[in-house]
């Protein structure tokens, strides 16, 4: 038999105790002053964790901050999400823009807006339209970016890799129409690779294209390699299958 926590409810501007609940549900402005678990946890406004949160889906229309760690099922935000380590989910869907201090660690993440994240990130899954930053490297199967305003990681590695400009978006935090999209990296590898407007130092790959706005050092290829008219590369080199 399955025990009931019991439900924290804020409505309004207020500070409450952590613990363990089976929903969260805050309206308005809402502090938690220590570590949280629940089966929900709802959002309409600002909410401020001082401590971690592990719920089993999360949900917010708003500003929402975890001091700590947060782990978390699904997670939808329309706002902006600040975590102060690492974040750890199976979905992640972001309107806004998306903090993380630590590692990020989710299944598949879809981010229209702006991603940071201050160490390594790992995902089956990444779609991004807006600028990504990774202060480590982000290891993905499947990454399709559409970049506005300038991106850049120390590390890309991944199967399916896809990197596009852009020229607008709509209405989505400090991106102004108009700003090109870029993307800068020390390395990236990959199985299938489509990049442009990027600069790399060593792209390596089983298939590699290089489109327009390109500026590579090297690149190393197994099976097939293309080269857009309007892009460098220093060096391209065929390897071992």
């Amino acid at each position: 038999m399955t025990t009931r926590r019991g439900d924290m409810k804020i409505t309004g501007n207020s500070h409450s105790n952590g613990g363990s609940f089976d929903n969260v549900k805050i309206m308005g402005d809402a502090v938690i002053n220590s570590d949280t678990h629940c089966e929900l946890f709802k959002c309409l406004g600002n909410s401020e964790v001082k401590g971690s949160l592990h719920a089993g889906n999360t949900s917010c229309n708003g500003t929402m901050k975890v001091a700590e760690t947060m782990s978390s099922g699904s997670v939808k935000i329309q706002g902006e999400l600040r975590v102060g380590n690492e974040l750890t989910a199976e979905s992640i869907s972001v309107t806004g823009e998306l903090a993380v201090g630590g590692r990020m660690s989710v299944e598949k993440a879809r981010i229209t807006g702006e991603l940071h994240v201050n160490a390594d990130c790992e995902m089956e899954e990444l779609k991004v339209q807006g600028s990504v930053e990774v202060n480590g490297m982000l290891n993905a199967e499947q990454v399709d970016l559409k970049l506005y305003g300038h991106s850049r990681m120390r590390e890309l590695v991944g199967g399916q890799i896809t990197v596009k400009k852009h020229y607008s978006l709509p209405l989505i935090g400090k991106f102004i129409p108009g700003t090109e999209g870029a993307l800068t990296a020390e390395t990236i590898e990959g199985d299938t690779i489509v990049l442009e407007n990027t600069r790399a130092a060593v792209v390596r790959g089983r298939r590699v294209m290089i489109g327009g706005g390109c500026r590579i050092g090297l690149v190393e290829y197994r099976d097939e390699f293309e080269q857009d008219q309007g892009s460098s590369v220093s060096q391209s080199a065929k390897i071992g299958s």
